[in-house]
């Protein structure tokens, strides 16, 4: 590299050389001509015009010396420096937590933690470690700003605790992690075991709704259990009834075939359960006629039972439909059995018609059975298409 450099100078040299001689003989014509005025100012002009370029050509020269040495050790060094230049951070003015090199760690002002679910110290310290692990590795993978960011998401006795740690004594977030489950280990909740699972029971009174929700949730919760078991389980668990029979007759083949199977058993079984209720209704309506009846032509005042009985619900969904038409549409589509007929009792308004009990006395919109009927159903998840809906502007 040396020679070539010496190489590329003299050649330099001799170029210069010959470039001085043209300018020196060009300078000495113009002088012997005697060139005057105007033309000479030019002349002068371009005198110190070459001059320049002489002048510039020895700039570069001199500069060309030094690059060959100089410039490998200008990028090592120079670029080096500026590439590794450091920053003074100011330290924190109270006491925390981690060690100098988690502080030191520069953060973005463009780094916008995520919205964490706040942690006060009452629940499974495990599972909010790894909840907030899952959030903050979807943001960045630095393990000094997951330090940093972790008493954001504490609140109350969890960032009292927080607050309490010595300084210098974290040093990375596996070992904040660690001590933060174990100061909060009381919270953990108990491990469900297929014991657990085994000891399950359908109370006599209970839905197969209310138990096959309560079956699957502790389903979820044991570890490692195979799909055959917790469909083996199902078996012992459940009351005898129409339900288990089919179970037994046709066993599932996964939990979602179970689960839809006893959906559409506990529909069965709510509308077996209304239809009954109804019937009994309709009996004690029949009784409370034939007993108004025997009373002869006396006149029953406040005793006279007018329609239905009272509303069992506080309040009602609003509709979007007369109840004479939600009526039609239960009944055609067969998910409201048909009513039994009442008689008129003595004394009722006779302009008065209800299409549910098929009898005078009260109009549809004002029954107060129907109303009880068309609400259960809503809460059934049936006739949605009659709920009154808000619009939602915003």
């Amino acid at each position: 590299m040396e020679q070539r450099m010496e190489e590329m100078q003299h050649k330099h040299e001799e170029e210069m050389a010959t470039v001085r001689a043209d300018c020196m003989a060009q300078i000495a014509k113009a002088k012997s001509g005697g060139v005057g005025g105007e033309e000479g100012n030019n002349e002068d002009r371009q005198d110190r015009t070459m001059m320049g370029v002489l002048e510039e050509e020895k700039a570069k020269h001199s500069s060309a010396r030094t690059d060959g040495k100089g410039k490998k050790g200008k990028e090592d060094k120079g670029d080096k420096g500026d590439s590794h230049m450091l920053v003074k951070v100011e330290g924190p003015t109270v006491p925390v937590p981690f060690i100098r090199e988690i502080m030191e760690v520069h953060i973005s002002e463009q780094f916008v933690p995520p919205q964490f679910k706040m942690y006060d110290g009452s629940t499974n310290p495990s599972a909010y470690v790894k909840s907030f692990i899952n959030a903050m590795t979807f943001r960045t993978g630095c393990d000094a700003i997951w330090c940093r960011a972790f008493s954001l998401s504490l609140e109350g006795e969890a960032l009292d605790w927080f607050n309490t740690l010595p300084s210098n004594s974290i040093a990375n977030f596996k070992s904040l992690g660690e001590i933060f489950k174990k100061q909060f280990v009381a919270c953990n909740m108990e491990e469900v075991t297929v014991v657990d699972l085994m000891n399950l029971k359908q109370g006599k009174e209970e839905s197969l709704k209310s138990f096959m929700d309560w079956y699957q949730k502790t389903v979820r919760k044991v570890k490692g259990l195979s799909l055959e078991l917790a469909l083996q389980y199902v078996m012992p668990a459940l009351r005898p009834g129409p339900f288990k029979d089919s179970i037994c007759r046709n066993p599932p083949q996964t939990m979602e075939e179970l689960r839809q199977r006893a959906a559409d058993e506990a529909r069965v079984e709510n509308m077996k359960q209304n239809y009954r209720r109804e019937q009994q209704e309709a009996k004690a309506d029949k009784n409370d006629s034939r007993k108004a009846e025997g009373q002869g032509n006396r006149p029953l005042g406040p005793r006279l039972r007018e329609g239905p009985r009272g509303p069992r619900f506080p309040q009602y969904t609003p509709l979007n439909a007369p109840r004479a038409r939600i009526l039609q549409e239960a009944l055609s589509t067969q998910i409201l059995p048909a009513p039994a007929k009442r008689p008129t009792p003595s004394g009722a308004d006779m302009s008065k018609r209800c299409m549910y009990h098929q009898n005078s006395g009260h109009d549809t919109e004002d029954c107060v059975t129907l109303k009880d009927k068309i609400e259960e159903l809503i809460h059934m998840g049936r006739l949605q298409q009659y709920v009154k809906r808000e619009d939602v502007r915003e």
